[in-house]
């Protein structure tokens, strides 16, 4: 506990984080790769079992390896607990055991939560933190039980439980993963209302923001108090998202339901299930995916991408300022720090994404598509896990990289390029004009 919490060297909590999650994806391949996570006749490859362990501390998704007909009972507990860490955040749950432990919970404790929920200065951690615990926690008993009414009629009782739970935490931290094998998804379940809705409903909670969800709740039973404007952009953009993303799909794809389209539009934001065999769809489809995986879920959320309000900032500033007028939506003006930001991480995403897919498209060769490498690298820094099934024929290198896109995606750009930050005496320069389009 001490070792994720103290600040060594004085060094920022975005460095603390990066150094925490390291450390527990470490742990995570270590077990993983032991004789005692794989089931008799099988084996990984440690750089396998590093992807895996990305891939679950960052909620991915993406796996080289059949996870239901590979990993034993501890393994697939092991992958559990890694997707709860990720999604959640090891800090949350330190802080959280702290607080009842003891009631000394120092400044630096507290900056590290923070940092890991991405919540906004001033706001009570403390408070943010419960809310976070409780309603992961009660989503996930809820989302349990109501898989299990779903997978019982398929699997003996024991089996429809573990599957159940792990569906559940994996759906709610929108992480992807599932134990059914064979990498078919939730394809055999395309049609079932109740797991498509409840999977629907735990992916939208994770990936709305832990900070929207304690606004949502403190509004409710406080008559007086009203949405944040944070919240109110959030809600807007994950509405519009979802709905668009469900037209698109339901006109592209002419042989899908509305229930499909719809799941297929909630869960390529960032958690990776399917419902729909993602290797044949249609092109339109593909651009579709690729846009919603890149945009992701919200700040302080389990999900990754560039973000909603990232998304928001930025289209509503391209309308805006041309016009010279102020960058404001919901009778609030965005700052301009904010508006620099989204601009900022949008461009470090867009040029880690396609740098990585070149170097991975001159590595593989022939063997795929620039498409299915961009879709696989997109589906990577967005922590969505969809692939068009290229991961498990993935060089060593190759699956390094993706690690890295992993990483990046699920901490955010900002906190890994601000993460080494030293403070310096402050210069002031001559301002200059440059010709700019």
């Amino acid at each position: 506990m001490r070792l994720f919490l103290r600040n060594p060297l004085g060094r920022q909590p975005g460095t603390r984080l990066i150094i925490g999650f390291a450390t527990i994806i470490f742990l995570g391949a270590i077990l993983l790769f032991l004789p005692i996570s794989h089931q008799a006749d099988k084996t990984i490859s440690l750089v396998d079992s590093f992807f895996i362990s990305f891939s679950a501390v960052c909620v991915t998704g993406l796996a080289p390896i059949d996870i239901g007909g590979t990993l034993s009972i501890f393994g697939s507990i092991t992958l559990a607990i890694l997707i709860q860490l990720g999604g959640i955040g090891f800090a949350s749950f330190a802080l959280f055991f702290l607080m009842i432990v003891t009631n000394n919970v120092s400044f630096s404790n507290t900056q590290l939560a923070r940092e890991s929920l991405n919540s906004l200065p001033g706001f009570d951690i403390k408070a943010l933190v419960r809310t976070v615990i409780i309603t992961s926690l009660s989503c996930e008993i809820i989302g349990s039980y109501l898989s299990y009414l779903v997978f019982r009629d398929n699997y003996p009782f024991d089996k429809a439980i573990g599957i159940s739970i792990f569906h559940a935490i994996s759906s709610f931290n929108n992480a992807g993963f599932d134990l059914l094998g064979n990498f078919q998804g939730l394809v055999p379940y395309q049609n079932n209302i109740l797991l498509n809705l409840t999977t629907s409903f735990l992916i939208i909670i994770g990936g709305l923001g832990f900070f929207v969800i304690y606004d949502l709740v403190t509004s409710r039973f406080s008559k007086n108090k009203k949405l944040r404007f944070h919240t109110k952009i959030v809600l807007s953009m994950s509405i519009t998202l979802l709905f668009l993303g469900t037209i698109g799909f339901y006109f592209s794809e002419k042989n899908i339901t509305i229930l499909q389209a719809f799941f297929q539009s909630v869960t390529t934001r960032t958690a990776g299930f399917n419902t729909i065999d993602i290797s044949n769809i249609k092109n339109a489809s593909i651009i579709i995916m690729i846009v919603l995986m890149f945009v992701g879920a919200s700040p302080g959320s389990t999900g990754g991408g560039i973000k909603t309000t990232t998304t928001f900032t930025i289209l509503l500033s391209i309308f805006r300022i041309p016009q010279h007028k102020p960058v404001k939506a919901f009778y609030r003006k965005i700052e301009d720090e904010s508006i620099i930001k989204a601009f900022m991480v949008a461009t470090f995403a867009i040029l880690a994404v396609l740098t990585v897919s070149g170097i991975i498209f001159s590595i593989e060769g022939t063997n795929f598509s620039f498409v299915e490498v961009l879709f696989e690298c997109v589906s990577a820094f967005g922590t969505v896990g969809l692939s068009m099934g290229i991961t498990t024929a993935l060089s060593a290198s190759s699956k390094i990289l993706i690690m890295m896109l992993m990483f990046i995606g699920r901490l955010g750009p900002l906190t890994i390029a601000f993460s080494w930050k030293r403070y310096s005496k402050r210069i002031e320069y001559v301002e200059e004009k440059i010709l700019i389009g």
